[in-house]
């Protein structure tokens, strides 16, 4: 019986740790490493907490109800994991899957949802993805077309998932973070539909 308290700190002190390893294991991968380059290498530029402003005439953007400023899209042309999060300094990033805005098919766009400075000033542009509730309308404007979205699913799914990307001839946007915030474990996916676009004639 005096053996009993012993064994609950024991399992208690196990289970600490094993959480604290849970949470470091999954705490953003690239976070550390670019935060070491940042303090230690003068080749990594310092970066503004204050996006830059957007020419709307030239860029595309994408405009959420639970954001109060647009925020641009890049292009990438690889899905090479580096340029990716260089690319993510600037905004969100359009995975080049082969689907454009309005065709048939699914485009993906992806954004921080957290990160240090370093990560640059987009590092929250998706911090709010969640309150994003199906139903819900946002729009992505290029210097062509303003294409507007309605929310009808969110999932969590584990980052080798990829199977849970919509699949099919309906034009469709997955909007993509890290989850839960400050983590890389899960993927936050929020999947929309095209209800209507208005060309710039």
């Amino acid at each position: 019986m005096n053996k009993l308290p012993a064994y609950l700190l024991v399992c208690f002190v196990g289970v600490v740790i094993f959480l604290a390893g849970l949470v470091l294991g999954v705490y953003y991968h690239a976070e550390f490493t670019v935060l070491w380059l940042h303090q230690f290498s003068s080749s990594v530029p310092a970066t503004s907490a204050t996006p830059p402003p957007i020419d709307l005439n030239t860029s595309s953007v994408i405009r959420l109800p639970t954001l109060p400023d647009p925020i641009p899209l890049i292009y990438s042309d690889t899905l090479d994991e580096a340029t990716i999060q260089q690319h993510l300094k600037q905004g969100a990033v359009v995975l080049p899957l082969g689907t454009a805005f309005g065709e048939p098919g699914n485009v993906v766009i992806t954004a921080h949802s957290s990160g240090t400075e370093s990560f640059g000033p987009y590092r929250f542009a998706f911090s709010q993805l969640s309150e994003l509730a199906v139903g819900s309308s946002y729009s992505i404007s290029t210097p062509t077309a303003n294409y507007n979205y309605r929310v009808y699913a969110k999932e969590i799914v584990w980052p080798h998932e990829v199977d849970k990307l919509p699949q099919g001839d309906r034009s469709t946007v997955t909007l993509v973070t890290c989850w839960p915030l400050w983590t890389n474990f899960q993927r936050l996916l929020v999947h929309s539909e095209l209800t209507g676009v208005d060309y710039n004639l």
